[in-house]
């Protein structure tokens, strides 16, 4: 075992646990990481196929829990206003803006973090919303889960629908860019085989990683979401001002 492979599968290991934990985050955690051993296209390519791997594995357990009418709502508003996000990259200097939004994402989960809470079931427009600024935020930095995870994972109603969701829209965008980028020839067929002796590793992370969601309270579940987006506003930053952090 090369220190490539065993480096990678510490960090798969790792970063497997927080995924099956909140449902979200291993990939703003993986890809810089990986980046450090691997060409960063290669390490995109080995989280898109783990998160449709992961996504696969949980979906089934957690079908009945999806918020169907805010998926429905997300996923056309989010694709079509992924573009955006990229147009606005060619007016401005691309790390200045995935700087600005990193920062925020930092000082609103601090926000959060100090006692400010969402109430009420969200109605269409904020759906719709949010939607349109996953997309935007997606097109810019690749950034679309911080407004999913303020919109469901903040509030006081069930965090089982809002992880569950959250899992199912991943996975299609997952799955799409996968395609994509194999219709691209983007894939090669080494950066495959590494994933593919990787799952193991991942789906172990993954159930440790739901077993500690199963055991705790929504209150300690929703600080350690807000701190994953800390963690995620942070690594923005680092990719931000570091092009070595940053996927090509």
């Amino acid at each position: 075992m090369d220190w490539t492979f065993a480096f990678a599968v510490v960090v798969t290991s790792v970063c497997a646990v927080v995924r099956g934990y909140s449902g979200f985050g291993m990939g703003l955690m993986i890809i810089p990481l990986l980046s450090l051993a691997l060409p960063p296209a290669d390490a995109v390519i080995v989280v898109l196929i783990f998160g449709v791997t992961v996504a696969l594995k949980q979906l089934p357990g957690l079908w009945r829990h999806i918020d169907w009418r805010g998926l429905k709502l997300l996923m056309p508003v989010a694709i079509l206003t992924t573009p955006i996000g990229t147009w606005l990259l060619g007016l401005a200097s691309p790390a200045v803006l995935r700087l600005g939004l990193s920062v925020s994402v930092i000082a609103v989960a601090i926000l959060f973090l100090i006692g400010f809470r969402l109430t009420g079931t969200p109605g269409k427009g904020t759906i719709v919303a949010t939607g349109a600024l996953a997309g935007v935020m997606n097109g810019v930095a690749g950034l679309s889960g911080p407004p999913l995870v303020f919109l469901y994972l903040t509030r006081a109603d069930s965090l089982s629908v809002g992880r569950a969701t959250l899992i199912a829209f991943f996975f299609v965008t997952d799955a799409a860019a996968l395609v994509f980028a194999w219709m691209g020839d983007i894939v090669r067929r080494e950066t495959a085989a590494m994933a593919l002796l990787l799952i193991p590793f991942l789906l172990a992370g993954v159930v440790i990683g739901e077993r500690a969601f199963s055991g705790t309270s929504p209150e300690r579940f929703r600080q350690v979401v807000l701190w994953l987006l800390v963690l995620t506003g942070v690594v923005g930053v680092i990719r931000a001002i570091s092009p070595a952090f940053s996927p090509a």
